[in-house]
């Protein structure tokens, strides 16, 4: 039996059509995730620093940045960020060959004191990296017998300990300082290995104390996920904010307006329809 549809139950099918699968989306409204990303890490003297970081007491949430570059706003001073063991402070950032400048925070203006720890500094290879062309070894030298003949340039002396009274012996050369005596790191009890710009000006004939820690207060440079840099960059261009996919994986995403990518946001296409309706018959 042939019957025709009752025209109220066509006027609610053409609406329930063209809202839900001809109009566009909508793009009125930032995703919280599109938003937050946005929102840049400020502190002290280094201005608008976006990812692989993140942190800052939740300003930047883990997702707008990649495992192992959370940020700590010291003070509301400078940046801290963190290897290992170690904390370092975030000197300079340049974004256009993503290399950052770090300093070990336990020996920035303290070199009148022992470490509390003597230790090696070591980076997590796996997201950063040293510059070769900008960064050389320096070792520190520290518990050494007084007999140890040392140019006074490269000597100096620390307290150990909270309230320390005793002075300890120390000295410091470039690992390949022609003027090292040899022998040197069994004589001492401990060393710790530095690295630091092969500009720095640890050479100069006054040496001593306030030339190591000038030295020590420039840092050093360590290049930073070079690969995820530039895809960062499309993303950007795009209109996107970069992120991770996380907690669940490291791996890099691309946060739109629209949503989510694993890129770049896509390109707003232009959207028209011609839409022919007509009342036909429905054969039940």
């Amino acid at each position: 039996m042939d019957a025709h549809l009752p025209l109220s139950s066509l006027i609610t099918l053409f609406f329930f059509f063209f809202f839900f699968t001809i109009l566009p989306p909508s793009y009125s409204s930032d995703s919280e995730s599109f938003a937050r990303c946005g929102i840049p890490f400020d502190c002290g003297d280094i201005k608008n620093i976006s990812f692989p970081f993140w942190g800052g007491n939740g300003i930047r949430p883990a997702y707008c940045g990649h495992q192992g570059f959370e940020l700590e706003c010291h003070n509301n001073i400078y940046p801290i960020i963190r290897f290992k063991e170690l904390d370092f402070r975030l000197l300079n950032i340049n974004r256009s060959h993503h290399i950052m400048t770090i300093a070990r925070l336990d020996l920035l203006n303290n070199i009148g004191k022992c470490p509390q720890k003597f230790l090696n500094t070591t980076l997590d290879f796996t997201i950063v990296d040293y510059v070769p062309t900008t960064v050389q070894n320096l070792t520190l030298f520290y518990h050494c017998p007084p007999r140890v003949k040392i140019p006074a340039q490269n000597s100096f002396k620390c307290k150990l300990g909270v309230g320390g009274k005793d002075n300890y012996n120390a000295y410091y050369f470039v690992d390949k300082s022609s003027i090292k005596p040899p022998g040197l790191i069994e004589k001492c009890n401990t060393s710790i290995k530095v690295p630091i710009l092969r500009t720095a000006p640890i050479n100069v004939s006054e040496g001593g104390v306030p030339t190591l820690q000038k030295v020590l207060n420039q840092g050093f440079d360590v290049e930073y996920l070079h690969a995820l840099s530039i895809i960062c960059n499309g993303c950007e261009a795009s209109g996107g904010k970069c992120g991770s996919n996380f907690p669940f994986t490291q791996a890099f995403v691309c946060f739109c307006r629209d949503g989510v990518q694993p890129q770049a946001c896509r390109i707003r296409g232009t959207y028209s329809c011609s839409f022919t309706f007509s009342l036909s018959l429905i054969r039940l």
